[in-house]
């Protein structure tokens, strides 16, 4: 038995963090308010709101620095929306009560409010609970007793007083118990160069077993693997970390801006690792030349210990590790550091232009160059690790000056500076809807289809001008040499104002740009879903007083099911059925929980302190540790209006049975309002914008893949300033693209569907994208080097022909996407483009009359890494084919293998047999 205890202590101390412990303690102080009387009588009848707005608004979060702000905003947010209500129902109070207007006047303001704090809250994420709690004060101020003007002066204290009661508390509990400073962001940075270096390790013991000609363990590819897509969700999140974390106020020496350049350091490491482990995975091959192997290694543990000492640097500046990195302090220790690293590159270097150059002389040489007489295995994954040394490198520098910024800085307050950018950020408590499915709309190069593309309005504008030039010309030879009358010219002048000449179409150029802003901002739609909803169901409330629908209203607490509409409802339909459910079921489980708590309790206020303190734990559970904590939360809103009914309010005569059933289903009926208006009124199906924004994706590839030829085409050496900076950001557009992707797969996932969705095959698109992303990536940098003359001037043809082939069947997936029409069954063929260009790549090389150097283990990676895109391109297609099928045209081909393997649709190995192509031709 004893040898138990330290296990369930271990899991206690788990489970009662920091946050928890102040969830719990400010739970049992604002239920100690509410039963002191003298306290909770400045709360009125609905004292039992402080509690609701606890969980809902002032909830305990990481830290101190986020819980602070938290309450600042949310309480503004409060008087904010007490203000207007009770300006409102001032105003109401001018005409007599019961009259039209006087029923009129608060309901305008209710939508208003509604509208307002819709578009907040889908445009600025950080005012999301801010807005919340602006439309639960106004619905509460203004659907109560409305067109009577007695009460609303006391309506407006009892909510300030609910609204300072529970921010007082909570942030009480909060201050004793909370940590004050925030490390989450440089936590997944130091995290993310562990994985790194882990990864790369794998890698490498990948490498020395093929050279020995061992056989590998089974777990290394698949650790590998799961490592590289761990890799790849925490470089997403450092990004959002980020922009939280700037935004934040923090206590520590070093801001978060100073490791902010470790975020490209992170993601170029894992593209360079992806892209240059993509053909050692799969390779079979061995005989990898130990001259090569040896500084390769070498290189790599250079590589491994500067991130480890990177991530201990991270971990010692904020985290505050008992033990710096060993080598803080020491100058002389980085500087040995930064040597090895920059020996064990140049090194690499230096072995790979020698195994070259003696391919080459080899060459020279030999008639009729054999399988021998070629560039050594695997140069792609050594190309990456040259790469990965200057951006390990870079990171050593920034660990470098934040270790002595660290050493002559002191403790300072960092504090967000007021902006739209701060507003925009969404704090971590808020999941960031906005963020998920923004419309991404670029006139330039996605056009929606319900609308003129800017390409027919540039041309529609066009023939206007060429219209109006003939129009000139055909009047000045009509018209006399005289000149006109007076009246004549002013005619004219009004015939050129009135139609469509240069003023007009401007004017009208104005009016279709802010139509369009308009009818696309899911911004505007939002609040306007938010107010249709709330003056649909808060109807009742403004009938005339005594009507069957006003006294409804009044019965059944109507203002549960406005309240719940406005948070259930999100800007996605995906978003609004998980929360829905959740909410549906926390309430059940909260009002099963409230009656038996009523049927132990009754008004004993020990018994009901005792027993809501004690529901928090599990709630706590659900929230702070699970994915469902939207149950959680709606579950501990549903405990106080059931419990405290006949403590606060003893007149109470409604049964507590019956008070529970109408509470469950104020909060169904609110719930359902809000999926009918996301799933039939205004829909945003995630599986629609999931297929409009992969087509997106695809074409953004699409013209990263084209830029990258044309530079090359064009000017035939590297790139310019200009022309990295527009390359870099397609690159940022396609990634951002494909988060957007990722998050909107996730939301898919929960709505419902009468058909099962093929979520394997979207999840293996958004894979594979990102995997010709990665591939790009490492394209354009070995292009950077590779020799020009050789490989690119003199095989402009085969270039050319392969770039055809890719962009084609890119197009071709493309409009699969978004069409969502079957693809053609035969396309031109990429691997065989690629195999006819590689093979004149390796003869030029060849035949160059001298050595090439590093360049041309440069051209043997652009061979490997080309080979990778053809497999992820060819993979692309395969899953459009199994989502959209294939337009076959030739079922039955003739008897000879080659066709017969073109119709089965075979992917054929990179060899010499035929391919789609040229099953055809």
């Amino acid at each position: 038995m004893s040898h138990r205890l330290p296990v369930v202590w271990n899991s206690l101390s788990c489970f009662f963090t920091r946050r928890v412990l102040a969830r719990l303690l400010t739970t049992f102080l604002c239920c100690v308010v509410l039963v002191i009387r003298p306290w909770s009588r400045f709360g009125g009848p609905s004292a039992f709101l402080l509690l609701t707005l606890k969980e809902l608004v002032f909830s305990a979060q990481e830290n101190l620095a986020q819980h602070v702000e938290a309450t600042v905003l949310n309480i503004m947010g409060a008087l904010l929306g007490i203000g207007l209500s009770t300006m409102a129902r001032y105003l109401a109070s001018l005409p007599p009560d019961g009259t039209a207007s006087s029923r009129v006047i608060p309901a305008v303001f209710l939508i208003t409010i509604t509208s307002l704090a819709g578009y907040a809250k889908s445009r600025l994420p950080r005012l999301q609970l801010s807005a919340r709690i602006s439309c639960f004060v106004s619905i509460w101020i203004l659907t109560t007793n409305a067109g009577i003007s007695s009460g609303s002066v006391h309506a407006a204290t009892y909510f300030v007083w609910i609204t300072l009661s529970a921010a007082t508390v909570s942030l009480f509990s909060n201050m004793l118990l909370l940590r004050w400073f925030s490390t989450h962001f440089a936590r997944k940075v130091a995290d993310a160069f562990s994985k790194l270096h882990q990864c790369l390790s794998i890698a490498l013991e990948v490498l020395e077993a093929k050279s020995k000609e061992e056989s590998l363990h089974p777990d290394s590819i698949s650790r590998q693997e799961k490592l590289l897509n761990e890799l790849l969700a925490e470089s997403v999140q450092l990004d959002s970390a980020y922009s939280i974390a700037a935004f934040e106020l923090r206590l520590g020496r070093i801001s978060v801006e100073s490791i902010k350049p470790l975020i490209g350091v992170v993601e170029n490491t894992r593209r360079e690792l992806s892209w240059g482990t993509s053909r050692i995975k799969k390779d079979s091959g061995t005989g990898v030349p130990l001259s090569i192997t040896t500084p390769a290694v070498d290189l790599g543990g250079a590589l491994i210990e500067s991130m480890k000492y990177v991530e201990e640097a991270i971990l010692f500046i904020f985290e505050h590790t008992p033990h710096p990195p060993v080598s803080t302090g020491e100058k002389d220790s980085l500087d040995g550091l930064l040597h090895r690293l920059d020996q064990a590159r140049d090194t690499a270097r230096n072995e790979l232009a020698e195994l070259l150059e003696h391919v080459h002389e080899n060459t020279s040489n030999v008639q009729g160059v054999g399988a021998s007489a070629k560039p050594p295995d695997h140069a792609l994954f050594f190309v990456s690790l040259i790469e990965m040394a200057d951006e390990v490198r870079n990171a050593l520098l920034v660990a470098d000056k934040i270790l002595a910024q660290y050493d002559t800085s002191r403790t300072r307050l960092w504090y967000p500076r007021l902006s739209w950018a701060w507003l925009g950020a969404a704090p971590p408590t808020i999941v960031d809807d906005d963020g998920t499915l923004p419309d991404y709309n670029d006139p330039e190069r996605f056009e929606d289809e319900h609308r003129m593309s800017m390409a027919e309005a540039r041309e529609g504008l066009s023939e206007r001008a060429r219209r109006r030039e003939a129009d000139s010309i055909t009047l000045a030879s009509l018209m006399p040499a005289a000149k006109p009358a007076p009246a004549a010219r002013r005619l004219l002048r009004v015939r050129d104002s009135v139609l469509p000449g240069p003023r007009v179409i401007r004017a009208r150029l104005l009016l279709a740009t802010l139509v369009r802003a308009i009818a696309h901002s899911s911004h505007l739609q939002h609040a306007i879903k938010n107010a249709i909803g709330v003056a649909l169901l808060s109807l009742p409330a403004f009938l005339p007083t005594g009507s069957p629908g006003q006294r409804w209203f009044v019965h059944v607490h109507g203002q549960w099911m406005i309240i719940s509409y406005v948070w259930v409802l999100e800007t996605n339909t995906g978003a609004t059925w998980r929360v829905a459910y959740l909410r549906i079921a926390g309430t059940i489980l909260g009002a099963v929980y409230a009656y038996i708590t009523w049927l132990i309790c009754h008004t004993n206020p020990y018994g009901i302190v005792t027993l809501v303190t004690f529901a928090d734990v599990p709630i706590s559970w659900l929230i702070t540790r699970t994915d469902v904590s939207s149950l959680g939360v709606v579950a501990s809103v549903t405990l106080p209006p059931i419990v405290f009914a006949r403590y606060l309010s003893p007149s109470t005569n409604t049964s507590i049975i019956l008070l529970a059933v109408w509470r469950a289903v104020m909060i169904t009926a609110g719930v359902l309002a809000a999926l009918i208006m996301n799933t039939f009124v205004f829909p945003r199906h995630c599986r629609v914008l999931f297929l409009r924004n992969t087509s997106r994706t695809l074409s953004l590839l699409s013209q990263l893949y084209l830029t990258l030829g044309r530079e090359l085409f064009q000017r035939g050496r590297a790139f310019t300033h200009h022309d990295r900076r527009r390359t870099l950001k397609l690159e940022l557009e396609t990634r951002n693209s494909l988060i957007r992707l990722s998050r909107l797969v996730s939301a898919l996932q929960n709505e419902m569907s009468l058909l099962p969705k093929p979520m394997i095959q979207y999840h293996n698109t958004i894979s594979l994208m990102q995997a010709m992303l990665d591939t790009m990536t490492g394209l354009r940098k070995i292009r950077e080097h590779i020799p020009v003359p050789e490989t690119v001037t003199k095989l402009i043809k085969e270039r050319r022909e392969f770039v055809s082939c890719v962009c084609v069947s890119l197009y071709a997936g493309e409009h699969a996407f978004r069409a969502r029409q079957p693809l053609p069954q035969f396309l031109p063929s990429a691997r065989h483009a690629r195999r006819v260009l590689v093979a004149r790549i390796a003869a030029a090389v060849r035949r160059a009359p001298a050595p090439l150097g590093l360049a041309g283990v440069y051209a043997a990676a652009e061979a490997e890494v080309l080979a990778h895109l053809v497999e992820t391109l060819e993979g692309l297609l395969n899953v459009c084919r199994a989502l959209f099928g294939t337009a076959a045209w030739l079922t039955e081909g003739p008897r000879h293998a080659g066709s017969v393997a073109v119709a089965a649709g075979t992917a054929p190995a990179d060899d010499g047999t035929l391919h789609e192509w040229d099953g055809v031709l």
